[in-house]
């Protein structure tokens, strides 16, 4: 189901992300998620290979203030569709 406004971020790094990541989603990696531009209450979706850089991505956007963040965990788990 989609949310309106929502972002997709792919945390992995460049090389990762080119090999296949879900539809719609950019790439920042996971140590220049601090410079996320958004407005502070934008959904936001972070996941990674396993789900555990997406975990830490997570924490650090709470820290700044982000108040709708969902870890989705990895693309290993992912079932849908994916672009390069």
């Amino acid at each position: 189901r989609a949310v309106e406004g929502a972002r997709i971020i792919d945390v992995r790094s460049t090389v990762e992300y080119a090999e296949g990541h879900v539809p719609g989603a950019v790439n920042i990696p996971l140590n220049q998620i601090p410079t996320l531009d958004a407005p502070k209450d934008t959904p936001i979706f972070l996941y990674c290979r396993s789900g555990a850089r997406s975990a830490r991505g997570c924490k650090a956007l709470e820290k700044l203030g982000f108040t709708k963040v969902s870890n989705l965990g990895g693309i290993l788990d992912y079932k849908g569709p994916v672009e390069t």
